[in-house]
């Protein structure tokens, strides 16, 4: 069974009197330990595709199955609770609580949970290591870079212990060396951990990246292709 299947998904959306089609029947299956990049221009469907992998938004028609769950069938709340269980996300503006440290803002995911304190320190310390981040878990935002942000941003997306992670432009606001050394990171966590990553992106550092490159085109899919 695939970790995530999709078939036939189609959504639009309406912007004054014109309708957008975003999704045009896209079926996509990816499997446990890929790391997938969507690719396209900006319109092409990527970020609503990413979307609807979330459970963030809902298609028009057709079906969503993560780990065989499919998600029409599910309630806003009960969605919200396979997220928190399942699914890591990484977003393009870091998302972090500015009145929180590295190290709470790993661990609040894990407070969401019910993990018990002590753990969820322990858990947050030893992600924010693994992503570079050891000595800096008492700073907060503001005391860190963009890159540092979005390490952050991927310690408290992997503290879970997500089946999947979705990244949404995870180094749009970064410069090129600093999106490189996550993308660095981000495979070595995906081959070490086994974690599934599905990034939404037009940036070629992240398609360089890509084990399998999925190229989105007017919402559908254009090309599949399996890199390295």
């Amino acid at each position: 069974m695939a970790l995530i299947e999709t078939e036939n998904l189609v959504k639009t959306y309406r912007l004054g009197d014109i309708t957008v089609r975003a999704l045009n029947g896209v079926t996509l299956s990816v499997g446990n330990e890929e790391f997938v990049v969507l690719a396209g221009r900006s319109g092409s469907g990527k970020t609503t595709l990413l979307n609807m992998l979330g459970a963030l938004d809902m298609p028009d028609s057709g079906t969503v199955r993560i780990k065989g769950e499919e998600f029409i069938n599910l309630s806003k709340d009960a969605r919200a609770l396979f997220r928190l269980r399942h699914i890591g996300f990484v977003f393009q503006a870091y998302n972090l609580i500015r009145v929180l440290s590295a190290r709470e803002n790993v661990a609040y995911v894990l407070e969401l949970q019910g993990v018990p304190k002590s753990e969820r320190h322990r858990r947050a310390d030893h992600w924010l290591n693994e992503v570079g981040l050891g000595d800096m878990g008492d700073r907060r935002h503001d005391q860190l870079s963009g890159g540092q942000q979005q390490r952050v941003a991927v310690a408290r997306a992997l503290a879970a212990e997500p089946d999947i992670v979705l990244a949404d432009e995870p180094t749009a606001n970064l410069d090129s060396g600093t999106g490189q050394q996550l993308l660095d990171t981000m495979r070595h966590l995906n081959e070490v951990h086994k974690t599934t990553f599905v990034f939404a992106s037009h940036d070629p550092v992240v398609i360089g990246a890509a084990k399998r490159l999925v190229r989105l085109d007017d919402g559908r899919i254009a090309s599949d292709e399996i890199k390295r």
